[in-house]
């Protein structure tokens, strides 16, 4: 009897999930945006060797999450915007090493990378193309 209480609840985690973190991705995306100045000390040192500014390249960082975030809220191109910020992440937490701060982005890259191989779930475009797709076969 408790686990069909419960039942309907398991469609909502893949969304809460996917937009807690589309969450989290926005924040550091906007605050990239509005502050860059402040997070260039976080870029590592083989971002000297591109061929843009510090500043430009947490610009265009920004941007990215934002993007994949939006992406994630709406459940449109789900796991190719998963898998992109997990990697992203990823990557993160190798430059930053196995401090409390890497910690924490290795533990979204996880959650992020769930999302990956979960997909959207419901209330999301891409299980909206999906049920329209097998409506129409």
């Amino acid at each position: 009897m408790e686990s069909r209480k419960f039942e309907n609840l398991e469609q909502a985690g893949p969304v809460i999930l996917r937009l807690g973190l589309a969450l989290v991705f926005l924040w550091f995306g906007f605050s990239q945006l509005m502050s860059p100045t402040q997070w260039t000390s976080f870029l590592p040192s083989f971002v000297s060797i591109v061929p843009i500014s510090a500043v430009k390249f947490v610009l265009l960082n920004g941007w990215f999450e934002i993007v994949a975030a939006v992406l994630l809220i709406l459940g449109a191109y789900t796991r190719l915007a998963a898998l992109l910020l997990a990697l992203h992440l990823f990557g993160i937490t190798f430059t930053i090493g196995w401090n409390a701060l890497g910690i924490r982005d290795f533990g979204l890259a996880v959650a992020t990378l769930v999302i990956f191989l979960q997909g959207a779930g419901s209330f999301s475009i891409d299980n909206s193309q999906k049920n329209k797709a097998t409506n129409f076969s």
